[in-house]
């Protein structure tokens, strides 16, 4: 592609300082599966955090928003995502990667009107126009008011080969990109990738980092969804707790959502009814966005490295109640019974909410509303009784080890008093499994069957079974114990780090003059550093993550040279530098 460096340089002083650019994406997704959406172009914003070394647009790494109802992280918000504690201390995988010469740029997908003219308005640059308060489509009268953050996935994804067109155009020199997609980013960054394979777009993308995306799609406990939504919609205008319906329509109803649940409440809806469930649909059925989404993806992006990192347990290892005991199909999440307050006579509610059963256990209850008063006897106003069944394949999914959605996501705006505030604290439950670890994973399923307990063992691939060991990815990251979701600990960054970075990062001199090799990588308390030729006083340097030496020494290599160590888990940078300063860089990971 064409460079522009004049350009480039032109804009320089905006780009160190990171301006958002905002941009309507030139290409309009087909969304013709999905009955009565209207089609046209999506709305992006993007910053440009430049090196701190050269300070140059040379070496991109795109780091794109997840699934965000209300844009409520921003930009900054997003780049905040990429914080973590170490052996340093809190750190930022940003920054680290910004010392080391690389670009980052986020991608945000922002609330905006698409106007009656077919314009787009950034919520950021609306006003209330017809002064009542609130800014919604009644200030622009024709016009559809647009969630990026939780819009169809499809649409996004345009944005992003937008974005990558435009960084491919613009960097100077050829390093390819690097892509990180967090959460549905990683869906998006997927369909993106493909999208420009299909249709012989070069995308010039190196490594594509999929971090705990939901491949084989996300879950919110069924019990919660029925909650959430009767207790907002459900219980008489007079009744209804509109704090809780934010939740249900402009989370669970979005479009982003409908795509990704593997078990979605609308999909459970007595014909002709917002709240009913229909007492025969007991088995976990998505919403019909969800089949049309994954008849759209398509598969795997063929022309990067595709690397995965997750949250979820790679072992099986189940998550937590409050009080520390494991979580199991069928799991109480809450059964007790409240006062009503500010009711005009003696009212209780009785609430119960479990996780969706195991296979054996059939059908069992999910979700229990009952409210009654007290007068001449008791009076029952409201007696709701959900039950599911799991599949013959695989146990209730809300037990499933994944990575953790923290509940203060759903309850932050709710407040913590009266009704709201007793429910809460009642709650044996501050996580869910919101990304299964075969999610993650993607692992390989036949006949729609997922065993969301699937044991992965992805060394030795096995072709029995509805889930197998087999993945697109060619590398990863999963702990042991689950994780909350998006989370960056030491352990990932590191992993991160080394594909970011490539492996050998030697200039070609060197290479002329002597072959290096490192004995083995991951190290222990030994670095063993093999040389096919006698260097003398060769300047040996190691560096960690945050630049900071952690040795250095000269030494004659010959043959095989072992420097004892004692360092910290982690990335480190081995710096080897000849008296001609000929110079050698490789990564060393020590366990």
């Amino acid at each position: 592609m064409k460079k522009h460096y004049f350009l480039l340089l032109f804009l320089f002083p905006l780009l160190g300082l990171a301006q958002t650019i905002e941009f309507e994406s030139t290409l309009t997704s087909d969304l013709s599966g999905y009955s009565g959406v209207t089609e046209f172009a999506g709305l992006g914003e993007y910053e440009i955090f430049l090196d701190t070394d050269t300070g140059v647009l040379d070496k991109p790494i795109i780091l794109l928003d997840g699934f965000d109802p209300g844009d409520t992280r921003t930009i900054p918000g997003i780049y905040s995502l990429l914080d973590f504690t170490g052996s340093q201390g809190n750190q930022n995988l940003a920054d680290l990667v910004r010392t080391e010469g690389f670009d980052v740029v986020i991608l945000n997908f922002p609330q905006y009107f698409k106007l009656a003219d077919n314009s787009v308005l950034n919520m950021d640059d609306a006003t209330d126009v017809n002064a009542d308060m609130v800014i919604d489509e009644l200030d622009y009268p024709g016009s559809t008011l647009v969630d990026g953050g939780a819009d169809f996935m499809e649409r996004n994804a345009m944005l992003l080969v937008d974005l990558i067109n435009t960084l491919n155009t613009d960097k100077v020199g050829d390093e390819d990109l690097v892509i990180i997609g967090p959460s549905m980013g990683g869906l998006i960054s997927r369909f993106a990738l493909n999208y420009m394979e299909s249709n012989a777009i070069d995308h010039e993308t190196r490594l594509w980092i999929s971090f705990d995306a939901p491949h084989n799609g996300a879950n919110v406990p069924l019990g919660f969804q029925h909650q959430f939504n009767f207790l907002a919609n459900g219980l008489g205008d007079d009744l209804n707790i509109v704090e809780l319906q934010p939740i249900v329509n402009g989370l669970l109803k979005s479009p982003a959502a409908r795509q990704l649940l593997v078990d979605h409440f609308e999909a459970h809806l007595l014909n002709g009814s917002d709240v009913e469930f229909d007492p025969t649909k007991l088995l976990p059925d998505a919403h019909p966005y969800r089949d049309v989404f994954l008849s759209n993806i398509g598969g795997y992006p063929q022309n990067t490295r595709n690397v995965s990192m997750i949250n979820g347990s790679g072992i099986g290892t189940p998550y937590q109640s409050t009080s520390n005991t494991p979580v199991t199909p069928g799991f109480t999440v809450i059964n007790d019974t409240f006062d009503v307050p500010d009711s005009p006579l003696p009212t209780t509610a009785q609430i119960g909410i479990n996780l969706t059963p195991a296979t054996l256990d059939n059908s069992q209850l999910i979700s229990k509303i009952l409210v009654q008063v007290n007068f001449i006897g008791t009076i029952d106003l409201v007696d709701v009784e959900i039950n599911a069944q799991a599949p013959t394949f695989s146990d209730g999914v809300d037990a499933a080890s994944g990575g953790l959605f923290d509940l203060s996501g759903f309850t932050a705006d709710l407040g913590s008093e009266g009704l709201i505030g007793d429910f809460l604290t009642s709650l044996q439950l501050d996580k869910f499994s919101f990304i299964p670890s075969v999610s993650g994973m993607a692992l390989q399923i036949t006949n729609d069957e997922i065993d969301w307990y699937h044991d992965i063992n992805l060394g030795t691939p096995e072709s029995s079974g509805d889930t197998t060991n087999n993945t697109p990815f060619v590398n990863w990251y999963m702990p042991d114990n689950n994780e909350n979701h998006v989370e960056l600990t030491e352990q990932n960054v590191t992993f991160a780090l080394s594909e970011i970075m490539p492996e050998t990062l030697s200039n070609v001199d060197f290479e002329n003059f002597a072959t290096l090799k490192i004995e083995k990588n991951p190290i222990d308390s030994q670095l063993t550093i093999l040389s096919n030729t006698v260097v003398d006083n060769a300047r040996i340097s190691l560096v960690d993550i945050t630049g900071k030496i952690v040795h250095q020494s000269i030494q004659t290599l010959d043959r095989r040279l072992t420097i004892p160590l004692h360092l910290d888990s982690g990335m480190y940078i081995l710096n080897i530098e000849t008296q001609h300063n000929l110079k050698y860089r490789t990564k060393v990971i020590v366990k």
